[in-house]
């Protein structure tokens, strides 16, 4: 099973995101545009491990995507 996961308010693209979070995080995800131009903005997330190992992933996951989204918004107050 899959599920594509919206991160433009990172204000990354998909592929800037999946890049960053590999390299961050060292989780792996495929960019939403290698799907297309409706997919930008979006990694495709693959659930085909065990519980336990997923639920870390998408931690590790949304930490990373949390603290881009709070730089941008930061980056648009100041």
């Amino acid at each position: 099973m899959y599920a594509m996961l919206d991160l433009r308010a990172t204000g990354l693209s998909g592929i800037a995101f999946a890049e960053r979070l590999l390299e961050a995080e060292h989780v792996a995800v495929m960019p939403g545009e290698s799907f297309g131009r409706a997919a930008a903005g979006h990694v495709r997330v693959a659930m085909t491990v065990a519980d336990e190992v997923y639920e870390d992933a998408l931690a590790r996951l949304l930490r990373l995507a949390g603290q881009l989204a709070e730089q941008r918004a930061a980056a648009k107050v100041g």
